[in-house]
């Protein structure tokens, strides 16, 4: 056997040796992502206000370094305490941090000891003992945030209230945005639309779903159950579209102007 030969051969011998053990290395171990453990979840206390009526606001939020939503069912894993354990708190948590997720209504007397405590990977963590304490009163901001959607009066006290989703058209509308969106006969005209929710009523589905209100001509919607998609319209004038969340039982909506030219 010549030189060059017995080369080739090791060459070959090497590459359908290293084949079966990359081969054998699959079927004994997952692969690196699939090892990835989930993290933990945090509950957050994002803070209190006093009613014209003696009663308080408070907030509750959670942050989840996850990559994937994650469900954790009302019990020793996800409880309120002192008192009822289940007070309508939210079971399935998306990465991210959300706040406002559990709004709870509480009387005067209230003396500032109730607690979300989350356990998840063998790691407990829970919101603050004495909430009052601190410095934690809403600004303009989080009143807003806060009380959106809901008469404080008709709930129930002491339990989390179902909201109506924030709806969105990213880019439309507020201080900065423009008040109506431009496009040309033909073209594409992308929609930034956003349903978000606190995850209530469990066992909810969360829809979107865009709906053609008036204008001169049709409307091409490339998907309407999608909260982001795209339109082309068939004659110039003046459009109104509507983007609907719903949560199965509460909705929202928002109108866009669009100009067609």
């Amino acid at each position: 056997m010549t030189l060059q030969m017995f080369l080739r051969k090791s060459q070959f011998l090497f590459v359908v040796t290293m084949a079966l053990v990359l081969a054998g290395a699959a079927d004994v171990g997952p692969s690196i992502s699939a090892r990835q453990q989930p993290y933990s979840i945090y509950p957050v206390y994002d803070g209190y206000m006093e009613n014209a009526d003696g009663t308080l606001t408070l907030s509750f939020a959670y942050f989840s370094h996850n990559r994937t939503a994650i469900t954790i069912p009302v019990g020793s894993d996800n409880a309120f305490s002192p008192g009822p354990a289940d007070r309508g708190q939210p079971i399935t948590f998306l990465p991210g941090h959300h706040r406002w997720q559990c709004i709870v209504v509480v009387d005067g007397e209230f003396d500032g000891d109730l607690r979300w405590s989350l356990s998840h990977q063998g790691e407990t963590n829970s919101t603050s003992e004495s909430m009052l304490q601190y410095n934690w009163e809403f600004d303009a901001n989080g009143v807003a945030a806060a009380t959106r959607g809901f008469d404080r009066s008709a709930v129930p006290r002491g339990a989390c209230v179902n909201r109506p989703p924030i709806v969105r058209v990213l880019g439309y509308g507020g201080r900065r945005g423009p008040h109506e969106l431009h496009v040309a006969v033909g073209d594409e005209l992308k929609l930034f639309g956003s349903v978000r929710d606190e995850g209530l009523p469990r066992g909810g589905e969360l829809t979107a779903r865009w709906r053609v209100v008036s204008g001169p001509g049709e409307v091409m919607l490339e998907d309407a159950d999608n909260s982001r998609t795209r339109a082309v319209f068939s004659e110039p004038g003046r459009y109104q579209l509507e983007l609907t969340g719903s949560d199965s039982l509460l909705s929202d909506r928002v109108r866009v102007t669009v100009i067609v030219a």
